[in-house]
């Protein structure tokens, strides 16, 4: 069925767009809600119209957008909870926890449906949460999870997971290739008996018993 967005409907459609969708959900969700109603050459003539206003809010929605950003750039969202063995959260920190968490630091509400978080988070550390400020604005925001009765404290230990501490050096072991090339004490010893010292020997082309028969 052919319809004209009144409304934007997250994932089906914008407001004054013209869309062919299933008869059912048209007729069970769009057009009751005012969220669409039937393409006729009236409303068609509409859209444009339609399509303009929504393009200036779309405008309007990502110029705030940018203004939510900068006050969530470089900060991240620490969520203080109760952790069980292994790390394991006794509850989980959903997208509603987050949106709180965040709305905190913006100073206003945040509703949980902005939070693109794909499944609840069940253990401690960081992860990368998408926020969907406005259509064209998604930022991601680190969240870091940790134990609320951390004994050097919440905001310690989620520098210790924000900030691991580097691994010591490691220097890596002698291969066979390299022992093989490297000489040893038995390969010099092995060297000295093939050439001896040829200190005093006679000139090439003369032996001892030459310089006997001479004498």
């Amino acid at each position: 069925m052919k319809v004209v967005f009144l409304e934007t409907v997250e994932g089906s459609g914008d407001m004054g767009e013209v869309k062919t969708v299933a008869r059912g959900y048209a007729r069970n969700y769009l057009l009751p809600r005012g969220l669409a109603a039937p393409a006729t050459p009236a409303l068609l003539q509409r859209a444009e119209r339609l399509r303009e206003v929504e393009e200036q809010r779309q405008r309007e929605q990502d110029v705030r957008a940018q203004e939510l950003l900068g006050r969530l750039e470089g900060q991240a969202l620490i969520m203080a909870v109760r952790v069980g063995e292994q790390g394991r959260l006794y509850g989980s920190v959903t997208n509603a926890d987050i949106a709180e968490k965040a709305g905190e630091i913006l100073g206003e509400e945040l509703d949980r449906r902005v939070i693109l978080l794909s499944e609840a988070i069940r253990s401690v550390g960081v992860y990368t949460v998408p926020i969907r400020l406005s259509r064209h604005v998604v930022p991601e925001v680190t969240v870091v999870v940790v134990d609320a009765q951390a004994p050097e404290g919440v905001e310690a230990a989620a520098d210790a997971l924000l900030n691991p501490p580097a691994p010591p050096e490691v220097r890596a072991a002698p291969t066979a290739a390299m022992e093989a090339e490297a000489p040893t004490a038995a390969d010099s010893e092995e060297a000295s008996s093939e050439h001896p010292d040829t200190a005093g020997a006679s000139e090439p082309g003369t032996s001892s018993d030459e310089e006997v028969a001479q004498d």
